[in-house]
Parts: structure tokens; sequence; C-alpha cells
């Protein structure tokens, strides 16, 4: 009985100072974090008993017994410091399953409100929009600087299209270098941070979209180095890959990969053309929820994706509309008839799985040469996809990168340090240093033993406002320094 009414009592105060905490941090970002182990994410070993000074947003000092007057304080009792984590692929603009349950605008916009606070939930504090609707860039834009919680955003906006190519989702295509120019300058009004340009033939044996032609791709490359603009690909097989380099291309958007295996003589030419490689495991693992429903039962799932989505996830005809799709979008010249039979067949937990450890190979043998590795999750992904929920997913991808035979630390340079860089942002994130962002996670456990401690999230601070996952996801708009 008084063990019982002891552990009651800790939890009460824990609320107590929670509470307390935010009330403080109403007005200000400031905030002195003690009792940290620390992973700075320099590579250097952890640091137990750190303390971590915030003032107006940014990290002021590090050191082993910190004070500072009229600062709130947090006691995070031993637990895991790290730097926020960076999703350098999602699709805000996509609500998972949104094409099947018929959303209307108005939903999609109170569910990608719901997304921003989910990323924060999960510990993820910057996000790359590798391809989004113009509009709805714009929109999410406007709502982070009202003060609407959310990570870091940065996006390329809509991408580099051909005529009848992919993807067709309503893309103004690129038929010539005139076309080229004018959708720069539309970048350039949204303040993009790099440009995306789609290579993509097909998904299965068969060519069903054709692609740039050599003119537009070198329009594209001239205007992409005279604005200074990285440029992104989106390709998933070495010829279309090998165009890419041709660009000076500087990340590729996925590992790629899922049916087939890159040449020795292909992957030291990416590792020497020092472009990045992002991982998007998701891209397949995700739909293997069909399988696996118990994945919905994740605590991190049920607090940050919404109801809806997850009760779209575990009804059945949802997985068979999907894989009736994909088959459409592989053989586009098959009956539609044909493609719910056919998908049953092609598309099976084994079939996911051979598909998953492909890629998997595929980049650590990048990795292994060299290639810069970030992760990406590719979350939204698809309108008719229910699986691919925004901020827990990024999570998932971690411990898909663990699974591929990355270490831990590894792991967590390609959510942090690496992708940073990549970003052009090494001066302010990816590391706990002095006079950088504070955005920060808290997390119970040891993620270098188990990168499912990720899991165990208890803070994310961002720029020095610390909150619980359920804060984030239910909390007051954010004053931002």
């Amino acid at each position: 009985m008084r063990t019982r009414c002891c552990a009651i009592l800790v939890t009460c105060c824990g609320l107590i100072a929670t509470v307390a905490l935010a009330a403080s941090q109403a007005r200000a970002a400031a905030l002195l974090i003690q009792n940290a182990r620390l992973i700075d994410g320099t590579g250097a070993a952890p640091h137990p008993g750190t303390s971590i000074l915030v003032r107006d947003g940014r990290i002021a000092a590090i050191g082993d017994d910190l004070a500072a007057q009229d600062v709130p304080v947090l006691d995070v009792q031993g637990a895991t410091v790290l730097p926020g984590l960076i999703d350098s692929h999602i699709h805000l603009g996509v609500v998972p399953g949104s094409a099947l349950r018929r959303d209307t605008p108005e939903v999609e916009r109170t569910l990608r409100r719901r997304h921003l606070r989910a990323y924060l939930a999960c510990g993820v504090t910057t996000v790359l929009d590798t391809h989004v609707d113009l509009a709805v860039a714009r929109e999410i834009k406007a709502w982070l600087a009202a003060g609407e919680p959310g990570p870091r955003y940065l996006t390329l906006g809509p991408g580099f299209v051909p005529p009848d190519g992919y993807p067709a989702d309503g893309t103004p295509s690129m038929a010539t270098p005139e076309d080229v120019a004018a959708h720069f300058a539309q970048l350039a009004e949204l303040g993009v941070v790099g440009v995306k340009v789609f290579l993509e033939p097909g998904f299965g044996m068969r060519r069903v979209w054709p692609t740039l032609s050599a003119e537009v791709r070198a329009a594209i490359a001239r205007e992409a180095a005279d604005r200074r603009l990285p440029i992104y690909v989106h390709a998933q097989r070495e010829e279309e890959m090998n165009l890419a380099l041709a660009m000076g291309v500087h990340a590729f958007v996925h590992g790629g990969f899922y049916d087939g295996s890159p040449s020795d003589g292909f992957v030291q030419r990416v590792a020497a053309s020092g472009a990045y490689l992002g991982s998007t495991f998701a891209v397949v693992d995700a739909q293997s929820i069909e399988f696996h429903p118990e994945r919905l039962e994740d605590a991190l799932v049920r607090r940050t994706v919404p109801a809806v989505e997850i009760a779209t996830a575990r009804d059945p005809a949802a997985g068979r509309a999907l894989a009736a799709a994909q088959i459409g979008m592989v053989e586009p010249w098959l009956p539609n008839v044909l493609h719910g039979l056919l998908a049953r067949w092609f598309v099976s937990d084994a079939s996911l799985e051979a598909r998953l450890a492909s890629s998997q190979r595929a980049v650590r043998r990048f990795w292994e040469a060299g290639v810069p590795i970030v992760v990406g999750s590719d979350s939204g992904n698809w309108p008719i996809d229910p699986y691919h929920f925004h901020g827990v997913t990024t999570l998932r991808e971690l411990e898909l990168l663990r699974d591929a035979g990355m270490p831990p630390m590894e792991v967590l340079d390609a959510a942090t340090r690496v992708p940073a860089r990549m970003l052009d942002l090494s001066d302010e994130i990816g590391t706990v240093e002095l006079g950088k962002r504070a955005d920060l996670i808290v997390v119970r456990g040891d993620p270098l033993s188990d990168l499912r401690a990720l899991r165990t999230i208890a803070w994310t601070i961002q720029g020095g406002v610390a909150r619980t996952p359920e804060e984030w996801m239910d909390g007051e708009p954010v004053t931002r320094p």
C-alpha cells in the first residue's frame, strides 16, 4: 500500500512539475535541462549528468552542473537527450487514406494540422517536404508563422514532371526550357531550399511513363546552378540514377532497388559524386501493416495518428484497394477487373518482405562505400495509401535502417547531423552544441542499445519550448523566438 501511495505521489508531482514548466515557458524560450545523459550527435560518447542552458531558443551553455536564476528547470532524471530528428522526405500535402474516405478539403486541412503536431510528438523537429502543391505549402507556412505547433518546415515545392509522366497529380509538366524557367520563378516565390526532379519510367518491369527530355534536364541543371539550388532526384534504378548524376544531383530521395541490385561501378560513382541517399524503406514496410495490424496498437501510433486514419488502416478493404491501385499503376494496360485479382497474387507479406530486404541490402552497400545516408520516411506518399502515417513512420524508418545493418549511432546521425549538412543547416541544427537552436528530444530509454527507445519520448523541445507528446498534440499555439 505504501509503495502504491509513493508511486501515486511521484506521478502527481511529475504532473505538477510539467504544468509548472509549461506555464513558466509560455512567454519565453528559456530552459535549464538538468541530469541528462547527453548524446550530442558529434560522435562523442554519451555524457551522463549533463546540464543544458537555453536562452532565446538557443543553447547558451552545456556543463556538468549548471545553474541559472529565473529560468524554468526541466530535471530529466537521467533520461537521454539527443538532437531533434530530421525527416528528409515527407509529403504534408497528402493525408493517408484520404482518397479512400473521400475526405473534403476542410477535413484534409484539419488532419494536416494534426500531422504537424504529430511530428513534434514523435521527436521530429525538422522536415523536408519533397513534393507539394504550391497552395498547400503556402498554407502550411502560414499556419506555422501564426504559431501553429509543427516542425521546421522546409520544402522543394512541386517537382519537375514530364508531360504525361509520373506523378500524374496535376503538377504542371515541363516540356520546354521556357516551362522550366517559369516553374523556377514560382519556386522562388515559395522560398524552396532545393528542387525535385522526377525520373520515374515505371515501378514494374515495363516502361510506363516518359522521363524528362535531355534538353529539359539540361535547362533544370543550368537554372538550379544559377540560383544555387541543390537538385533532389526521384529515381530508383541505375539507369535513371545515372541521368541524375549527369545533372549534378545533390541527393537521391529514395534508396530504391526494391527489385534489383546496384552494380559495383555504380555504387562507386555515387560515392564519388558526394550525393546523399534517402532511405525510404517505409515505402514497402508501411504496407505490411495490412498483414500485421497489431502494429496499430503501438502506444505512439494511438497517441499521434488521427483515429479516422487508424480506422481506415484497420479496414481490410483499404489494403485491397491499395494493392489493386498498385497493379493498375504497374500494368495500366490490364483491364480494371484484373487489378484486384493480380493484387492478391503479387502483393503479400512475403513479397513485401523480399522487396524491403532488397532495398536494405542496396542501401547498406551504398553506406559501406561511403555514401551519406539520410532518414526519409516518404510519409504521406499517396492519398490512397492508408498506412504511411505522419510522425511515427519516421521512427520506424530509423529502426529499418538499423535492421539494414547500420550501427545505432550512425542511424541517429542519419536523422540529425547528416541531413543538417545536406540541408546546409549545420550551424543551426543536427547536433547539441553552443549557439545552435535548442531543438532536442528527451527519451526514457537508451537508443544506442535499442532504437525503439525513441518511442519512449518524454519531451520534445523546439526552440527551447519543452512539451510532452500529449501537450504537443493538444497544446496551445507556440510563440517562437
